[in-house]
């Protein structure tokens, strides 16, 4: 697949996607060095997709409310991604789309999501935001994938426990999809390592092969993700080479926003 599209700068050029027709998009995005492209992308660009075929996405109509993701093979951070995307219904209160994404030698990621038109109802929430402080006192860790990312530091901390900060640096426009995208994209920065750190060699990660298998996410409440959130994430265990973080993620006024599963594939290097 050779084409020339714009420049990636930012998060929000990331999620300007190129129509090809009117149900495929093409996505480029950042060379990190990694070779393999980061998970985040595949599954924002994905969302994205998704949600361009939504009729009135906006602040009015249909609003993503969950989405599962699979990671089916890893991608070329240097080519662009074609996401296609199906149509599987559209009603008046849910609409769902399934996505797939492809590059050269076939597809890399399977996402179904599901968009909800905004209710009026009761609003209860149950669980309580974390002691994690305020962002500014928290450690800042190096990211060159248009995010800031910060580690809250406790004693004693749990083996398979981690608290983080995160947010996009520049402003983003009003849009509840673009929003959404880019919490996407944010998603999948911490999972996978919680999820493996219970492995007898969790942390080494030089002595192991990882890769994410899948990825969820349920937006409970509106967020914003050029304002900080605070993921806190436990991993459950390693069993057939596989394990889970599950994470809650609130805003800075402690509203639980929405939640994280991610499993992740992990094996000895020989």
């Amino acid at each position: 697949m050779s084409v020339l599209l714009h420049p990636v700068t930012d998060l929000a050029s990331l999620l300007d996607l190129e129509r090809v027709k009117p149900d495929a998009f093409l996505g480029s995005g950042p060379s990190l060095g990694y070779g393999r492209i980061y998970g985040g992308q595949v599954v924002a660009q994905a969302l994205r997709a998704a949600g361009n075929t939504v009729e009135g996405s906006g602040d009015a109509g249909h609003r993503p409310h969950s989405m599962h993701a699979y990671f089916v093979r890893a991608g070329d951070e240097r080519k662009p991604v074609l996401y296609e995307v199906e149509r599987v219904r559209d009603g008046r209160s849910f609409s769902t789309r399934q996505v797939v994404a492809y590059q050269e030698g076939g597809a890399i990621l399977n996402l179904i999501a599901s968009f909800h038109a905004p209710e009026v109802g009761d609003d209860v929430q149950s669980v309580r935001a974390p002691d994690a402080g305020a962002p500014d006192d928290a450690t800042a860790n190096p990211s060159e994938a248009f995010f800031e990312h910060r580690s809250v530091r406790r004693e004693r901390e749990p083996r398979a426990h981690s608290i983080t900060w995160m947010r996009v640096p520049e402003p983003l426009p009003d849009d509840p999809l673009l929003h959404a995208c880019a919490f996407a994209y944010l998603s999948d920065e911490d999972p996978l390592g919680v999820a493996l750190l219970p492995h007898p060699l969790g942390g080494q990660w030089e002595n192991l092969m990882t890769a994410s298998l899948d990825h969820a996410i349920w937006f409970h409440r509106p967020l914003r993700a050029d304002d900080w959130l605070c993921f806190e994430l436990d991993g459950f265990g390693v069993a057939d080479a596989r394990g889970l973080a599950l994470a809650r993620v609130f805003d800075r006024a402690g509203t639980h926003v929405a939640s994280i599963a991610q499993e992740g594939l992990v094996r000895r290097r020989h």
